[in-house]
């Protein structure tokens, strides 16, 4: 009787369970209605961050073929380049940890991104991305290109395209100058007097045709019967979209100065040459057509200098040269006009003598020391005129305003490696 009673019981309970699969299987699926058409909710979603929508998309598919479409993307880039409010500083992590332990730092496979509002300094957010292939002390970042970043080591052959609003990364195959550095097995004094260039450029051909741009000097350790030109310089290109490195036939005959990283604007890419002739170049590198020129009618006072001197950087999308006096300690920073083909000085900054209410800040950059020939570096325009500045021998940024001609910090961290650049966000990932 009381197995009976079981039977019951459990018929019961599964054709309850039967009954409920086929009202569900029956019912529409329920829209929540909305008193907004789907042009206004598209234009809030444009002006939100990208990690609230990240979590949004998850509440509708409707919303997620939104978010993820190719033009919604390019929409939301517009608009968070036309704000101009935010910096991000890709910082080693390996230091801070080391910092903070005092013991041996980790493996160089973690690294972390840092936003900051351009206008008020404060943090917005800080993201760690962890990459399954280290760097061996050898990390290189490029310049962002629509809020992604290539982060690469010519020592171990890794290479990665990562989105660090999403924390999406993509691993690539090594460039040909990668493997062969590998197989060369340099020493740590051969690498020390290396003389080629070991940034690469990120750029953008088209919508969502993404392409890595490595040029560098040709060399005994580099040198590769693969290769159709064994020129002065070697090119290799890598399209996304094929997911290969391939050689360019035709390179600049100049060597490329190796500690100047390549500055892209406007479609084109252009590098830094060293003194040929008792004069430097700049060699323009043509995405769309992936031809190189040299640019004219560079200013006589940079042409005519040490390329330590020098600087070179992006600003608001236009060409930048800086250079510093050596006994004034005066730098100026000059902008390119591309449609007339000249240059404008926009920043005389006398770095030793401007007051600032922190004395310590020339220490911290050490601005001066007597043999220091290199430039600070352009970081970004502020709305109010303000420009950023980094250096290589600094750990931190300076915010110098034109009106007071005074100095005061942006950022501080004694012991952070860094990289600063714009920062803009993208949705969809390559």
């Amino acid at each position: 009787m009381e197995s009976a009673e079981n039977r019951v019981v459990v018929a019961s309970s599964e054709g309850k369970r039967k009954r409920s699969k086929r009202r569900r299987r029956n019912e529409k699926p329920v829209i929540a209605p909305s008193s907004l058409p789907k042009e206004v909710i598209e234009e809030i979603f444009l002006r939100l961050p990208v990690k609230v929508l990240i979590l949004l998309r998850s509440l509708s598919k409707q919303w997620k073929v939104t978010m993820e479409s190719l033009s919604f993307a390019e929409r939301h880039l517009k608009i968070a380049k036309e704000s101009r409010v935010k910096l991000i500083m890709v910082i080693d992590s390996r230091l801070l940890a080391w910092n903070q332990l005092l013991f041996y730092p980790p493996p160089d496979s973690n690294v972390s991104f840092r936003m900051f509002c351009l206008e008020s300094a404060s943090l917005l957010s800080s993201t760690l991305i962890n990459f399954s292939q280290g760097f061996d002390n050898w990390i290189f970042i490029s310049g962002n290109c629509d809020g992604l970043f290539c982060i690469h080591s010519p020592k171990t052959q890794s290479i990665y395209v990562v989105n660090p609003a999403t924390r999406w990364l993509r691993q690539l195959p090594p460039a040909r100058f990668q493997i062969l550095m590998h197989k060369f097995d340099p020493s740590l004094e051969e690498w020390k007097a290396m003389d080629s260039l070991f940034h690469l450029a990120f750029v953008k051909k088209a919508a969502a045709d993404y392409k890595l741009v490595w040029l560098y000097n040709s060399d005994s350790y580099n040198a590769d019967p693969s290769c159709p030109n064994e020129g002065v310089t070697k090119c290799e290109v890598f399209d996304v979209r094929a997911n290969a490195w391939r050689y360019l036939a035709c390179t600049p005959s100049y060597r490329i100065f190796p500690r100047q990283k390549p500055a892209y604007a406007n479609g084109s890419v252009y590098w830094l040459t060293e003194l040929h002739e008792g004069r430097i170049e700049v060699v323009d590198f043509d995405i769309q057509t992936e031809t190189f020129r040299l640019l004219q009618n560079i200013i006589p006072a940079i042409a005519s200098s040490d390329p330590s001197h020098v600087d070179m950087c992006t600003l608001d999308n236009h060409l930048c040269m800086s250079k510093r006096e050596h006994v004034t300690k005066i730098q100026e920073i000059w902008r390119l006009k591309p449609t007339e083909g000249t240059w404008e000085m926009i920043f005389s900054i006398d770095l030793i003598s401007c007051p600032s209410p922190r004395t310590e800040i020339r220490d911290q950059f050490e601005w001066s020391r007597k043999d220091l020939v290199e430039p600070s570096t352009p970081v970004a325009v502020c709305k109010n005129k303000k420009i950023l500045l980094s250096h290589s021998y600094s750990r931190g940024l300076v915010k110098y305003d034109p009106l007071t001609k005074s100095l005061d910090f942006f950022y501080r961290d004694p012991m952070a490696w860094r990289k600063v650049t714009y920062f803009q966000s993208l949705i969809s990932h390559i």
